[in-house]
């Protein structure tokens, strides 16, 4: 049907569209029986102030509504959470149409499975705060290339020669008169000092110090002077198959046994700081030396065969250091033990050595093999997170030292006990570190130094004040001896000093130092939990448990952040457009 155009009904133009003279009036009308309208009947919005009772309370309902349609969006959102999320169990707590047994049961459910997971996740953290390092065996084996070859010393127990010391004893015959007045001594002076230095050396007892009056040359000498040199003792060296030059591998060295022999230590200007104030003898090196330290390692590749330090051609005997010692047994005057021989000690290239106390015994007329395995500690980086007291060892550059240039727990203690000794005797022995304007320790300080020496080294004594904990990189040694007798027709052979049997036997040592393996497993001390562990942990113990995941963690992240502001926003939206619709009172 078809109708026309008289018949079509058309909405009714307002009575301002039509006539645009009249005044506008609104389409809906407040009734007098509507309780809200009669109180606001006659008002307009320009004749209530913002503080009027009607506009305040009217502001009121307005918020508390808003309040409420807030809490119900966050409610709503919260269920729809229940209803979606990939946790186990937590949608049949919000799922309406179980009935309420059922809910609380997956809730009770849902509350266990959270303190479960909580309760090792709380160990993991325990363990992790208590012990959160670990010392493992690295899973590589190391090549021996990667490590020096061992600072090896020598010492003759000798204290002082027979014949320097008859020397000393035949012009020191003249009176000691004026001395505690000199000085700078004359020739005759001199050689009193000589016979109190030889008496000290060889006597525990001394009628007075005389170190007020020496200097570190005078003592020096007289060290060099009655000790037992490397030409004197060191009669042959073989560095692998290669017959070499004692004097050209070996320096003399100062110890706490006197003038010892050293084999592969660094020059003093890569070990200590202020070589100026080190009381040292003079070296020579080849001009080949590398600043190395067990932290730096070796990181030249182009790193050569004849450089300090000497890294090892291999294992075996054939692969070593082997030498010849005399032990010059008729020209003893005073041991340091009640034997005769030498004294050898193994150490790092950059530590001082301790011979009196930590030297094991070489006899002459028996041929010794000594058989080294390495120690060789190192530590991952991310160990400098930890705590020091946690990890309980130091990097390099975390505990600087006075005298020494690299840290090491061995060079700690010995810088500690040189302090130590220095604040309870005012004086410090020659063989520790110190500077040239302290005082040295004589014999009449013997009891002195002696006390503080066990007092630094018991357990229970200062020395557990020194704050000396182990180096995280460390490289250390330890020894295997065996000995057979030298028999009487060895001295016959090329390779020997042309001596007689009967010396050889008696005087001569024979010693090779070699290592038993090629490689070697190196200790790696790492954190036990790091981000990766820590991560893997948790989230397996909430994965367990809760079915928790990276993309949970983004679910609820999204429904009390995006989801919610959207629901916010759109409800906010969907009111103005109904409000744009309906006109208000004015």
């Amino acid at each position: 049907m078809v109708r026309s155009e008289e018949t079509i009904i058309r909405p009714r133009k307002p009575v301002w569209m039509a006539d645009p003279t009249k005044a506008r009036v609104p389409i809906f009308q407040i009734v007098d029986n509507d309780f809200g309208a009669k109180r606001f009947q006659g008002l307009s919005s320009q004749s209530l102030h913002p503080h009027h009772p009607v506009v305040k309370e009217h502001k009121a309902v307005a918020e508390a509504s808003s309040v409420k349609k807030l809490r119900k969006t966050v409610v709503n959102q919260l269920e729809k959470y229940c209803e979606n999320t990939t946790l186990h169990g937590l949608r049949y707590i919000g799922d309406s149409h179980l009935t309420f047994g059922e809910r609380i049961f997956w809730f009770i459910s849902f509350s266990f499975a959270i303190g479960f997971a909580a309760y090792y996740i709380s160990n993991i953290y325990e363990k992790w705060k208590s012990s959160p390092v670990i010392t493992s065996f690295s899973p590589f084996d190391a090549d021996l290339s990667s490590i020096p070859f061992p600072a090896i010393t020598i010492c003759n127990m000798n204290q002082a020669k027979k014949n320097e010391a008859e020397r000393i004893l035949r012009e020191g015959q003249s009176s000691f008169k004026g001395f505690g007045g000199f000085f700078e001594p004359g020739p005759i002076c001199r050689s009193d000092v000589e016979k109190k230095l030889l008496d000290d050396s060889c006597n525990g007892n001394a009628s007075f110090d005389i170190t007020e009056n020496i200097s570190w040359q005078s003592l020096r000498d007289f060290l060099v002077k009655v000790g037992n040199s490397c030409s004197d003792m060191l009669k042959s060296c073989q560095w692998g198959s290669q017959y070499v030059d004692c004097d050209e591998v070996f320096n003399n060295d100062l110890t706490d046994e006197g003038l010892c022999c050293s084999f592969n230590r660094l020059p003093p200007s890569l070990i200590f700081r202020n070589l100026k104030d080190i009381s040292i003898l003079n070296q020579t090196f080849p001009n080949n030396v590398y600043d190395w330290n067990a932290e730096k390692g070796f990181e030249d590749a182009e790193y050569g065969e004849f450089t300090i330090p000497r890294r090892p051609l291999g294992a075996g005997a054939h692969l070593g250091l082997s030498v010849v010692l005399d032990a010059q047994v008729a020209n003893y005057h005073c041991s340091s033990t009640r034997s005769i021989g030498f004294k050898v000690i193994l150490a790092n290239p950059i530590e001082t050595p301790k011979m009196a106390d930590f030297g094991f015994l070489i006899s002459p007329g028996f041929e010794t093999r000594v058989t080294i395995e390495p120690s060789v500690r190192e530590a991952t980086e991310t160990l400098r997170d930890v705590a020091v007291q946690k990890r309980q060892c130091y990097f390099s550059n975390e505990r600087p030292l006075q005298y020494y240039r690299f840290y090491s727990q061995r060079n700690c203690l010995l810088e500690c006990q040189s302090n130590y000794t220095l604040n309870l005797c005012e004086c410090v022995p020659y063989y520790l570190p110190k500077n040239k304007q302290i005082k040295y320790c004589g014999k009449i300080e013997k009891f002195c130094v002696e006390t503080a020496k066990n007092d630094m080294e018991t357990v229970v004594g200062n020395g557990s004040n020194c704050n000396c904990l182990p180096s995280c990189f460390s490289t250390q040694y330890t020894d295997l001896k065996s000995y057979a007798k030298l028999s009487d027709k060895i001295s016959t052979a090329d390779d020997f000093p042309p001596v007689s049997s009967t010396y050889f036997t008696q005087n001569m040592a024979v010693v090779q130092f070699y290592f038993y393996n090629s490689k070697f497993t190196k200790e790696l001390k790492s954190q036990l939990y790091g981000f990766t562990e820590i991560l893997s942990n948790v989230g397996g113990l909430l994965s367990l448990c809760l079915g928790f995941s990276f993309l949970s963690l983004v679910e609820i992240f999204y429904f009390i952040t995006l989801r919610l502001c959207c629901e916010v926003f759109h409800r906010k939206v969907t009111r103005n457009q109904k409000q744009s619709l309906i006109p208000f009172l004015r």
